[in-house]
This record gives C-alpha cells, sequence and structure tokens, in this order.
C-alpha cells in the first residue's frame, strides 16, 4: 500500500494552492494529487474569457506540477472511497493508498438538464472547452442559457467572434440586481451592438435535438432553436465522497475556522467547502486559491483561523470588473464615476456602512474595498467619491 503525509483529492486550483500551503510551513512531507481529470491543475477563469480571445492554451496551465517539490500526480483518477478510521482512499484503479491528513478539493459541477444531446455544452471544464472550441471553426448560431457569470462572459466571448447568439434567462434582464440600472442598460446595449439578443423573463423547461437543430423551450411554452446550446445555471458541489462518510449533507462540506472537517485528519477547501455565513464566497479563483493555500498551511501544522473575504472578476467586451462583498441593489447604491459608466466605483451601503463594492474598468483597489467592508464604519456619500481610483485617474 502507498503511503504519504499528505494526499489531496482533486488536481484544480485549490489544490495547486494547497501544495504552495503545505511546503511553505514542510518541505520535504510526501503529497500526493489525486484528479478526475486528464489534464494537470490550470485556471478557470479563462474558460469562459481569454481562452476564446487571445490566451494561448498551455499557458492556462498552473505550474505546480512541474515543480517537482516531492508531489506525486494520480491524474485520470477517481477516489471512489474514504475510509477515515483506516486513514485511507481507494481509487477505480484498485490502489489503496494510506494518508496522514487529507483535502478534500474536490470542486463542484455544472447543473445538467436531463438528457441533454451532445450539442449541448457545459463549459466548467477544460474537457468540455476543448469539445466545444472544435465545433466553432466558422459562424454558428448558439443559444447560451444562464443570467449568471458563466452565460455573461460566453455570450460576450462567443458573440465577439462573430458567432450569433441568443442568450435566454430567468432574470429579467442581465445582471438584474446586480448592477445599477443605468450600468446594466450600457451594457445590455454592448450586446447589442454585438448582434445578441436576449431573451429576459425566460425559466428554460428543456432542451432537445431534432434534425440537427437545439430546441431550447422556455416554461412560457417559447421555442428557441440554434446549431449549438452553452449552458450556465449554476453549480452543485462535489461532495458524494463526503457523504458516504457523513462529512456532508448534500450542500457542501462544512468545515471549521481552520477548514478541517468534522474527522480531524480531514480538510475541505474551495467550492465544496462550506463556512460561516459571513464569508460566504463566490465559486470564484481568489476564493479557491486563498482558501487553498490556507487549508495547505493549515494540514502542515499552522493553525491560522481563515477569514479572508474573496473578491470576483468578469471580462465582458472592453468592460472589466472586480467585485466583493454583498452587491445587490436592494442596498443603497452610491456611484461615482470618472467616466459614466466606463470607468468607476459602485458601493453598496446598508445602515449607512459599505458591504460591497464593484470597481468597474478599475484595477487594484480590492484592498481599499475590503478595508472599507471591514471597518463596517458609518460612512458619508462625499467621503467615498474618489476614495478608489485607478492609478492613473
Amino acid at each position: 500500500m502507498l503511503q504519504y503525509d499528505y494526499v489531496i483529492v482533486g488536481a484544480g486550483m485549490a489544490a495547486d494552492a494547497a501544495i504552495s500551503g503545505i511546503r511553505r510551513r514542510d518541505p520535504q512531507g510526501s503529497v500526493l494529487v489525486i484528479g478526475e481529470e486528464p489534464f494537470p491543475p490550470y485556471q478557470r477563469p479563462p474558460l469562459s474569457k481569454k481562452l476564446w480571445l487571445d490566451m494561448r492554451l498551455e499557458e492556462a496551465f498552473l505550474n505546480s506540477w512541474q515543480r517537482g517539490r516531492g508531489v506525486d500526480w494520480a491524474l485520470h483518477t477517481r477516489v471512489v472511497r474514504l475510509q477515515p478510521e483506516q486513514r485511507q482512499v481507494q481509487t477505480d484503479h484498485e490502489q489503496v493508498i494510506g494518508y496522514g491528513k487529507l483535502l478534500l478539493a474536490t470542486g463542484a459541477r455544472p447543473r445538467r438538464f436531463a438528457d441533454s444531446p451532445p450539442s449541448v455544452f457545459y463549459v466548467g471544464s477544460l474537457r468540455e472547452h476543448v469539445r466545444l472550441w472544435s465545433e466553432l471553426a466558422e459562424p454558428r448560431s448558439i443559444v447560451v442559457v444562464g443570467g449568471g457569470f458563466i452565460g455573461a462572459e460566453m455570450a460576450a466571448v462567443l458573440s465577439s467572434r462573430q458567432h450569433h447568439v441568443t442568450w435566454v434567462m430567468q432574470e429579467p434582464y442581465p445582471f438584474a440586481g446586480f448592477f445599477p440600472d443605468d450600468l446594466a442598460r450600457h451594457v445590455q446595449e454592448e450586446y447589442r451592438k454585438h448582434a445578441v439578443t436576449i431573451l429576459g423573463h425566460s425559466d428554460v423547461r428543456s432542451i432537445s435535438e431534432e434534425s440537427g437543430e437545439i430546441h431550447v423551450v422556455t416554461q412560457a411554452g417559447q421555442n428557441v432553436t440554434g446549431e449549438l446550446a452553452v449552458v450556465g445555471i449554476g453549480v452543485t458541489p462535489n461532495d458524494d465522497l463526503a457523504k458516504t462518510v457523513g462529512l456532508s449533507d448534500g450542500m457542501g462540506i462544512e468545515v471549521d475556522q481552520y477548514l478541517r472537517t468534522a474527522n480531524p485528519h480531514i480538510w475541505a477547501a474551495g467550492d465544496v467547502a462550506i463556512m460561516r455565513p459571513d464569508l460566504k464566497a463566490m465559486m470564484h479563483e481568489d476564493h479557491a486559491v486563498t482558501q487553498g493555500r490556507a487549508a495547505g498551511e493549515n494540514m502542515a501544522g499552522a493553525q491560522k483561523p481563515y477569514n479572508h473575504r474573496s473578491f470576483y472578476y468578469s471580462d465582458l467586451y472592453h468592460f472589466g470588473y472586480e467585485a466583493i462583498g454583498e452587491c445587490r441593489t436592494s442596498h443603497q447604491v452610491v456611484e461615482d464615476w470618472v467616466v459614466p459608466h466606463e470607468e468607476g466605483v459602485v458601493y453598496y451601503l446598508e445602515d449607512e456602512r459599505v458591504v460591497g463594492v464593484l470597481n468597474w474598468n478599475v484595477w487594484d483597489g480590492i484592498a481599499k474595498a475590503q478595508a472599507l467592508i471591514d471597518g463596517q464604519r458609518p460612512v458619508r456619500t462625499p467621503d467615498l467619491i474618489g476614495h478608489i481610483r485607478n492609478a492613473q485617474s
């Protein structure tokens, strides 16, 4: 039987960061990373952003697997059983592997429609990205389903590549409840300039294929057709293994402030982990990286409480944003524009305290935004004007 000091189940960004965390405190401990995908760790955000524009595929790969550092890799391998009492895992290759400490960084999987035909794509993995890319050598008519980050980004990049996009969503319009109405209208106009047809208030009932044509049918009975469909309707935690040993109730793996589960030898990090409500994180890069690194350090003995408030970002045509906290228009909204709807900051307040910040085409301002949120001090609107700016503004 193989034996390792640290075993990491999952080979994504959280796992990559966990290796760095372990090595900060334990340069010599043996590490095994087990991943279901055939690929080494890669960045997920470019799958719906730069990989469709100007980024080469090899640039998406993280370099932890090339660094050596006493790390072994078992890719294209699935853990089928946890045995916490014996501190062992069993793989689909019938290997039994012992561990001193175990990290579950199994991530999340896209929610899917039942009986999806092959021409429906769920772009949460590199394999699915490559499969979709191979179908798009020439302009196609594509139905994008979902009004969240993935839907918004895919509608933007596909229309930028001259594909004919119809964007279908439950929400009344793109970014409803997130962007202030004037900003949302401005961004929608950019989609329309790229010939994107937007169908709001459209809850999808089913997706099927007939005679080479995709049929997206809404609850209201509208039939939207295209050659392909790209779906982004949220994710579900990959916590099936954890459920088998009582570490999850099906909503993710609950962890304490040190990212340890109810089992003292098992930690969890990334999209599959659940922490206290006020640190509820967006499933995005910063969350995976900071939490994975912290879990690795704590597995190696750091005992550092994890209290990081993660941020998230997106790129839509020539717009880019970084956001942190509770960015909902149900809060009081203060807009501070250098150039209206092109460069500026949106603040979200509750009881005169900043609870969320949206930096719109403004970069390197997240630290200031986080300080405002964490400070929890009452602020006046004039105090916010000009507080966060691009360096050249």
